[in-house]
This record gives structure tokens, C-alpha cells and sequence, in this order.
């Protein structure tokens, strides 16, 4: 196949690039790249070549690979225009990917932090109340800012379902699947847009694939409890965890060999 995408099916940024695919009707092959895998695995070699940075997802067209989600998006709808994934306006489009920059970096941060919480225990105590009471906090505006947006449209892309509605869905889900679910008393605009999502194909689909990969490769979970999963710890998730108290999860983490950074170029 002439396209295929190397994904995890937790990483939010690989969702909104499948869920963005499957809404183009762009045939593609899957890729799942297991992190507990050695790395001299056949697969994780081929996605090491595809991508330097060994980040999720990776782009792979006709051999050229494209690392980076909102490249990728760009690439995409470079390559099949139609239907458009973005707004006709140029204040529209810079609208919605100032949208999708905060979904990518603060959004996903606090998830992050949800997640290594909730699902990896890499705080208890007192350490793991103040940490999700600081996220809870932050989920809340992030909420309040896409009711905003939502007040005098449908969708969050506009007039159609699109790269914005795709960027903010998998971590609007996602908090309710780290333990803090949106409540519709106080979000009915971001409330009735998830249903709206949900009746999508490809947003059907997208998720019927989540929960199967979860079965089938994870075990039914993100991870064990207490996994000692090595996870990485890239800019504004490592910016979210020293500024919201966890100074101290990141040391013992890094001390462990379970935190690491980016790979370098």
C-alpha cells in the first residue's frame, strides 16, 4: 500500500491524523508500534528509519515519511484537497490551528499528567491529590474555552466536521478515560458536540479500532498498574509536570530510566 501511517493507538496525535484520513475516504495501512518491543524488532527498526525522532505517528507515502502530526495534516490535505479538511477563510484556518496548538500542547499535557497518575502511579499520596486537583483545574478552562467556541457553530471546524473538530476530539475523550468525564451541566455545547462526533463513520471507526487494539495489544489498558513503562517526556509535558508540583515524579523517573526525552536528530 502506497501509505502507511505507524501509530500507537493511545497517542492522540495519531488518532486525529486516522480520523482526518477516514473522513478523506484515503485508503492507508496501520502500523502499530508497540513500545515495549525491542528495538531490534523488524518493526520497530523499519519505524526507526521512518522516523528520527521514534515519535507517533509517522507518515509513510510512496517511501517519503513525514514525522509530526500537524505536517502531516498538512501533507495530507496538500495531497487529496478534497473533501477540505480546513475552513475556506484564511481567519478561519488560522482559527483552527490555534485551536489544534492548544489541544497538542496544553490539552494533551494535562491528560498526560492525568495518565501518569492514574494508570502508571508515578505519584501517591498527597503528591498524586495536589497533581489532579491542579489537572481538574486545567481541564476546566480548556472545557470553558471550547464551549466558546462552540457557541455560535456546530462544529469546531465550522460549518463541517473537520481538522479541528479531529485535533480536539481524541483529548476530550481522552479525559474521561483518564478519570475526569465531561459533565454536560456545565459544558452543554462541548457535551452535544461529542454526540455529534460519535455518529460520524469515521469517528465510529476510529474508536471501534481503539478499543479493539486496547483488547488485543494492550491487554485492556493503557498498561498494567505499577508498569515501569519507559514514557516520554517531551517539552510541554515535562513544562505541565515542574510547574504543577511533580518535580519530584520526573527525578525519580529519570533516576528509574522510565522518563526520558526526545530522541535527538
Amino acid at each position: 500500500m502506497a501509505l502507511r501511517l505507524f501509530e500507537h493507538p493511545l497517542s492522540p496525535y495519531a488518532r486525529k491524523v486516522k480520523l482526518v484520513l477516514y473522513e478523506k475516504g484515503v485508503p492507508f495501512e496501520r502500523v502499530f508500534v508497540n513500545p515495549l518491543l525491542g528495538r531490534e524488532e523488524p518493526v520497530f527498526r523499519e519505524f526507526a528509519a521512518a522516523s528520527p525522532r521514534l515519535e507517533v505517528p509517522c507518515l509513510v507515502h510512496d517511501g517519503f515519511a513525514v514525522f509530526d502530526s500537524r505536517i502531516q495534516l498538512d501533507y495530507i490535505e496538500e495531497c487529496w484537497p478534497e473533501p477540505p479538511a480546513l475552513p475556506a477563510s484564511p481567519r478561519e484556518r488560522a482559527r483552527v490551528r490555534m485551536l489544534e496548538e492548544i489541544c497538542d500542547t496544553q490539552y494533551e499535557a494535562v491528560n498526560w499528567g492525568l495518565m501518569e497518575v492514574g494508570f502508571f502511579h508515578r505519584a501517591e499520596g498527597a503528591e498524586a491529590e495536589a497533581l489532579l486537583g491542579r489537572a481538574a483545574g486545567q481541564l476546566e478552562r480548556l472545557r470553558d474555552r471550547l464551549e466558546r467556541e462552540l457557541e455560535p457553530r456546530q462544529w469546531l471546524n465550522g460549518e463541517r466536521f473537520g481538522r479541528g473538530d479531529a485535533a480536539a476530539l481524541p483529548h476530550v475523550t481522552g479525559s474521561a478515560l483518564f478519570g475526569q468525564p465531561l459533565e454536560p451541566a456545565r459544558h452543554p455545547r462541548l457535551a452535544a458536540w461529542v454526540e455529534r462526533c460519535r455518529a460520524r463513520e469515521s469517528v465510529r471507526r476510529e474508536a471501534g479500532e481503539l478499543a479493539e487494539s486496547l483488547r488485543r495489544d494492550l491487554g485492556g489498558g493503557p498498561a498494567s498498574p505499577r508498569m515501569p513503562l519507559m514514557r516520554q517526556y517531551r517539552d510541554h509535558r515535562l513544562e505541565w509536570m515542574m510547574r504543577s508540583g511533580g518535580v519530584d515524579v520526573v527525578l525519580r523517573g529519570l533516576r528509574a530510566g522510565t522518563i526520558h526525552f526526545s530522541e535527538e536528530l
